[in-house]
C-alpha cells in the first residue's frame, strides 16, 4: 500500500509510544510479523533545540530499520525548524507532527492535543514542517480537544498543506484513553473530507477490532499503540484475518512469556551489540526494558496480577533474574 509516495508491505502501523517503543521494541515486534511503518518514540523539539545529543540513542541507525518515522512535539515554530534541520543528516521515511498527545505535560506546554485548540497554530507549524522537511511529513491528531465540532476547520486547513497523509485517534484530547468514548463516525468523517490518506487509530486490541475500524471508516491503515504491549503477535493476528479470515488467539502462558522475555533480551543485546557507543550504563538500560516488558508480558496470564507484583519489586537486573527463576521454576 501507499502512504503519500511511501511503499509500505501492509497498512498496518506500529504507534509511537513514549519509553515503549525503542530500538528493542521494534525489533521484537517485527519477530513476530509485518509492519508496515514503525516509529521511534515521540522526541520534543525543545529537546533538540537544547540538548541535541540527548536525543541520539533514539536515532541511532534508525536507517536499518526503514520504513521508520520520527514523530515530533513542541510548539515553537523555530524549535521545530531547528529539529527538522538537525534530523536532516538521518535516513528516514516519514517526518511526523504530534497534535494528538493527551498527557498533562503536552497541555500545559501548549503542545500536542492542546494544537487542536489553537489550529492557527497548528497551521503555522505544519508550514513549517512541510517548507523545511526532505522526508515525506504526516500529521498526527485526534477527533477534536473537547469534542469533535472541528473536524471541517481541520479538515480545511489539511487540504490547504502539503502534508501526505494524517492519522487520526478516534477520542478527543480530553477523552484520553477511554474505551467507551471512541468515535469511529468522527474518524469516518475526516476521512470523507480529506484529500490524502487517513490512518486509523485507538482501541486497535484484537483483529475483530482492526477489521470493525477499517470496515465502519474505510481509512487507508490503522495504527495499533497500545494494543501491542504484551501482545507481539498482534500484528501477524490481524493481518491473517483482514487476508484469509484465519482467527489466531493470543494464548499466553508462563512458556510463552519466558520465550518472549529471552527473546526481547536478545533483541536488547543485539541493540547495544551494534550501538558502539552506547549512551547509558548497559546493566541499567537491560533492566528498565527487562522490568518493563516482562510485565507487559503477563497479559492474559491466570496468575499474572502475583507475577506482576514479584516483578515490580525487583530493584537490580541480577534481582529481576532471581525473580524470573522462580516464576518459571515454579
Amino acid at each position: 500500500m501507499k502512504l503519500g509516495t511511501l511503499v509500505l508491505e501492509n497498512n498496518l502501523l506500529l504507534a509511537p509510544l513514549q519509553e515503549v517503543t525503542t530500538a528493542p521494541y521494534r525489533q521484537f515486534c517485527r519477530k513476530f510479523g509485518k509492519i508496515g511503518l514503525v516509529s521511534v518514540p515521540m522526541l520534543y523539539t525543545k529537546r533538540i533545540q537544547n540538548n541535541p545529543r540527548s536525543i541520539l540513542s533514539n536515532l541511532y541507525k534508525i536507517e536499518k530499520e526503514r520504513p521508520i518515522s520520527v514523530q515530533l512535539i513542541g510548539s515553537d515554530p523555530i524549535a521545530l525548524r531547528e529539529s527538522i534541520d538537525f534530523l536532516e543528516s538521518y535516513q528516514f521515511d516519514v517526518l511526523d507532527i504530534n497534535a494528538g498527545c493527551p498527557s498533562k505535560r503536552a497541555i500545559k506546554a501548549k503542545e500536542g492535543g492542546y494544537l487542536l485548540n489553537d489550529l492557527k497554530k497548528l497551521s503555522s507549524l505544519i508550514k513549517v514542517a512541510t517548507k523545511y522537511s526532505s522526508h515525506l511529513v504526516s500529521l498526527k491528531v485526534r477527533t477534536g480537544f473537547k469534542n469533535s465540532d472541528n473536524i471541517d476547520n481541520l479538515a480545511k486547513i489539511v487540504n490547504k498543506s502539503s502534508i501526505d497523509f494524517i492519522t487520526i485517534h478516534g477520542r478527543t484530547v480530553k477523552d484520553r484513553f477511554d474505551d467507551t468514548a471512541l468515535n469511529l463516525k468522527a474518524v469516518k468523517k475526516l476521512k470523507d473530507l480529506l484529500k490524502i490518506p487517513v490512518v486509523g487509530n485507538g482501541s486497535i486490541n484484537s483483529p475483530q477490532s482492526a477489521k470493525r475500524f477499517l470496515d465502519f471508516t474505510k481509512v487507508d491503515a490503522i495504527m495499533i499503540g497500545r494494543g501491542t504491549m504484551g501482545n507481539p503477535e498482534i500484528f501477524h493476528q490481524i493481518h491473517k484475518y483482514l487476508k484469509e479470515g484465519v482467527e489466531l488467539v493470543f494464548n499466553n502462558n508462563l512458556i510463552k512469556m519466558k520465550k518472549h522475555i529471552d527473546l526481547y533480551e536478545q533483541c536488547i543485546n543485539n541493540y547495544i551489540e551494534e550501538n558502539i557507543e552506547f549512551p547509558y550504563p548497559i546493566e541499567r538500560y537491560k533492566f528498565m526494558e527487562l522490568k518493563r516488558n516482562s510485565i507487559w508480558l503477563t497479559k492474559n496470564i491466570q496468575t499474572s496480577t502475583n507475577i506482576r507484583i514479584k516483578i515490580s519489586k525487583a530493584k537490580t537486573l541480577d534481582e529481576l533474574r532471581g525473580i524470573f527463576e522462580q516464576i518459571f521454576d515454579n
